[in-house]
């Protein structure tokens, strides 16, 4: 991991927008340092850090379908009056496209029917629990994002397969989580606005289900900057410096890393990444059978979000969007604190505190730097970005949402 930072410090020092470039960098290593924490305080604190991240999750998912449902009900006794449809998009709050949501469900949704598997003792203590993982399928199956379900079925496949007995109850719940929130998207969104008479907006994409959405253009474009500059790349976060009409990612971590970084440093991450994902795998599938049934549990679950989230990040910007990097930052460090460590784990000494130290400040003002001259007139920077697209072009995130990154 060292060499891949070394090699991408340079891709960014030859960049030609450094302070872009190296904002991406600092980010990039301030990540791996929270997922570096949470290993940390897993291996340290054990087992009780499993139960705090299930209902952080969980806690997560709730407050989200409480506003989704009074934003439901809001639209449902609001819109006759006002003489206005029902829009199924005002659901996805938070989130400048529905599809960053999508994110958030493939790492999410495996572990929302844990409370239930956990603690639902009672008939109504386990239908009040399953009420918020029940919703977020409705919102999975109202979303209309193909990644979402592509990520969700990797996960699913992955936790099942190499899950042990377990994974198999496991498989169960999230089948009758999907079947719920079938059953809510229908009566909620298909028949109750139905009722009242209202004209529904849906998501629907049985239309382009097996359209790429010009992703082909993005991935022909990282294949060419990566020809093009393959040693060190064009440097951190500047596929957005050439502006093009589809978007300001490639939709394609490997390929970002790659185009961005340099041939050298994308290959040694992709190793990195596949080991990781192999280690735990092999870990998941070995311990299937002990333990007790709540690690077992959890564990499932564990490889299947991560699973999915590698999945779509193939296809969508799960490496992007700072909701879903910092959730998949948590979700790689809980990972890494499970596993077992072949040897024995020597306390850091000074000298590498100091180092580390002094990594995460470089980095902070890395970070900084680059934030500092966009804060101050944000709106402004964004309309620059839009000059020279075409009309109504719209913003294309990648940083902040302007999209582009400029002087």
């Amino acid at each position: 991991m060292t060499a891949v930072f070394v090699l991408g410090l340079v891709s960014a020092l030859q960049a030609p927008l450094p302070r872009w470039a190296l904002l991406e960098w600092g980010m990039s290593l301030l990540l791996l340092v929270v997922a570096f924490t949470v290993a940390a305080a897993r291996r340290e604190l054990g087992e009780p850090v499993d139960i705090m991240l299930v209902m952080l999750c969980f806690g997560t998912a709730l407050a989200y379908a409480v506003t989704t449902c009074s934003i439901y009900l809001a639209m449902l006794l609001a819109s006759p009056a006002y003489g206005v449809g029902f829009d199924m998009r005002e659901l996805y709050t938070g989130f400048s496209n529905i599809r960053f949501f999508g994110y958030v469900q493939t790492m999410l949704l495996p572990f929302l029917l844990l409370p239930a598997l956990y603690w639902g003792a009672t008939p109504t203590r386990r239908v009040l629990l399953c009420c918020v993982p029940a919703i977020w399928w409705m919102l999975a199956v109202g979303s209309g994002t193909r990644g979402t379900w592509i990520a969700l079925l990797a996960g699913f496949i992955a936790g099942l397969w190499f899950g042990g007995s377990i994974s198999r109850r496991w498989a169960i719940w999230q089948l009758g989580g999907l079947l719920s929130g079938l059953m809510i998207y229908a009566t909620l969104v298909l028949g109750l606005p139905q009722l009242f008479e209202l004209p529904v907006s849906f998501l629907h994409r049985t239309g382009d289900i097996i359209s790429l959405s010009l992703r082909e253009v993005i991935w022909s474009m990282a294949l060419k900057l990566t020809s093009e500059y393959p040693w060190f790349g064009v440097g951190p976060m500047h596929f957005a410096y050439w502006k093009n009409e589809v978007a300001a990612h490639p939709h394609n971590a490997v390929l970002q890393w790659f185009a961005e970084w340099g041939v050298p440093a994308a290959l040694l991450l992709t190793v990195l990444w596949a080991a990781g994902g192999i280690a735990l795998t092999r870990y998941v599938r070995r311990a299937a059978g002990h333990g007790v049934e709540r690690a077992r549990l959890f564990r499932v679950a564990l490889l299947a979000a991560l699973t999915g989230a590698s999945a779509q990040s193939m296809v969508d910007g799960v490496m992007v969007m700072p909701v879903s990097q910092m959730l998949l930052v948590l979700l790689a460090g809980w990972a890494m604190g499970t596993m077992p460590s072949p040897r024995v784990i020597a306390p850091i000494g000074i000298a590498e505190r100091m180092l580390l130290g002094f990594a995460v400040v470089i980095a902070a003002t890395m970070v900084v730097c680059g934030l500092a001259p966009e804060i101050t007139d944000l709106a402004g920077r964004q309309k620059i970005y839009l000059e020279g697209l075409h009309e109504g072009a719209r913003l294309l995130p990648r940083f902040w949402t302007q999209g582009w990154i400029g002087p």
